[in-house]
């Protein structure tokens, strides 16, 4: 009954997508996520949302997708600290003192309210009338899609998970204790497709093995609309690459007319463990295992595919994170989280290497990870802002790497 109803409300999300909040505290929150370029995302329902469980039940998701806004003070300053704790935990207030510095106690309500501007059970995580340090509970980040209170206990928001992490300008933390790492050798993940295997060569000789040639003027036009078709796939509910390849194709040459039949596409992704990867790049891996990292994958491609393209070109890896392990895709940050809570490491002990801005560099930053421009083809210009290192070739980056201090 709870999944159906949740259901029933997002279906009505595009039919009620001009409904304005009635409430004032639900107006002052859907201003808020106005200004940040999150509209129409209140509503107001029957049922209290006041707490986490009620909340899950109005709008029919796991109780762990609901974002609990936790007001705290530090015990010796007093300053504010607010935790955005996954609806499933109960904030470990010893641990959080590690992220901290200082014990944590309890705001109580008068103070709630002076601070956010919001009664309990109505506090938004974010949009309150002083910036507050903030911290993101890490189980928050692994769910595509969130829900947070919208200023009192029958307003609700939902928004994904990347968009928490930057409206709410959090770091992400584990709040309840978590494995000691398991050894102290420092790690550097890659993107896999783009990255170390060449996708542009593969993709446009698959794609055009099971649909015919493309005319030059035909393959200009059409890549670019393939490239955005799939990141509308991407950014919708979970499907497989597979599907979301097969679907991207389809739709592109459908929109621009092409003379590209698109038959056999759903099997042009079997193609892809065979895709050529880019010259030195597994040389650059094993220099770089050679310097006693520990090297990982963190890819927006399925499961199957990911771990047949690493044993046909004998990439030493030592961990991967694929699209099906954490059904979603990059940029969400669903893949970091997964890497740093599997192997019990710190973001800040971790390279993380790409040739994308907007898939990898960006989200990789936020999450506090150190980060390497792989230079593949010409930039959007963002990356050097953004990148720790700018690295035209893994194999001179290996032999240059400096081990971070502890």
């Amino acid at each position: 009954m709870c999944a159906e109803r949740g259901q029933r409300l997002r279906k009505d999300f595009p039919r009620m997508a001009h409904e304005t909040p009635r409430h004032p505290s639900a107006q002052r929150v859907d201003r808020v996520l106005r200004e940040r370029g999150l509209e129409d995302r209140v509503r107001e329902l029957p049922d209290s949302t006041r707490t986490a469980p009620e909340a899950a039940a109005a709008v029919g998701c796991d109780v762990r997708q609901i974002v609990k806004s936790l007001v705290f003070r530090t015990a010796r300053s007093g300053a504010p600290v607010l935790v955005l704790a996954s609806g499933g935990h109960r904030v470990d207030e010893q641990w959080m003192e590690r992220e901290v510095g200082e014990p944590l106690v309890r705001a109580d309500p008068e103070a709630v309210r002076s601070l956010t501007g919001f009664a309990i059970g109505g506090v938004p995580p974010f949009g309150h009338p002083v910036e507050i340090p903030t911290f993101i509970d890490y189980d928050l980040l692994e769910f595509r899609e969130v829900w947070a209170a919208a200023g009192h206990p029958n307003a609700i928001f939902h928004l994904t998970s990347r968009e928490l992490l930057g409206a709410s300008r959090g770091r992400a933390v584990p709040v309840t204790p978590q494995p000691a790492p398991r050894e102290e050798v420092p790690w550097a993940t890659f993107d896999c497709y783009g990255t170390l295997v060449d996708w542009n060569s593969g993709l446009h000789s698959a794609l055009e093995s099971v649909g015919g040639p493309l005319a030059p003027s035909e393959r200009e036009r059409f890549f670019p609309a393939f490239l955005r078709e799939e990141q509308l796939l991407e950014e919708a509910e979970y499907r497989s690459y597979r599907e979301v390849l097969a679907e991207a194709a389809r739709a592109a040459a459908a929109s621009l007319r092409l003379s590209w039949s698109g038959a056999g596409a759903e099997r042009f992704a079997d193609s892809i463990p065979d895709w050529p990867i880019f010259p030195g790049a597994r040389e650059g891996l094993e220099r770089l295992r050679a310097r006693g990292l520990r090297l990982g994958l963190l890819s927006n491609m399925d499961r199957d595919l990911l771990e047949a393209t690493i044993e046909r070109h004998d990439l030493p890896i030592d961990a991967a994170v694929s699209a099906t392990d954490v059904r979603s895709y990059k940029p969400l940050p669903a893949h970091w989280i997964r890497f740093l809570k599997r192997e019990a490491v710190l973001p800040a002990t971790v390279w993380h290497l790409s040739s994308s801005a907007h898939y990898d560099l960006e989200p990789a930053r936020r999450l506090g990870f150190r980060t390497g421009y792989v230079v593949r083809a010409p930039g959007t210009g963002r990356e050097s802002s953004i990148a720790d290192a700018i690295v035209p070739d893994l194999g001179q980056w290996a032999a240059k790497w400096v081990p971070p201090v502890r």
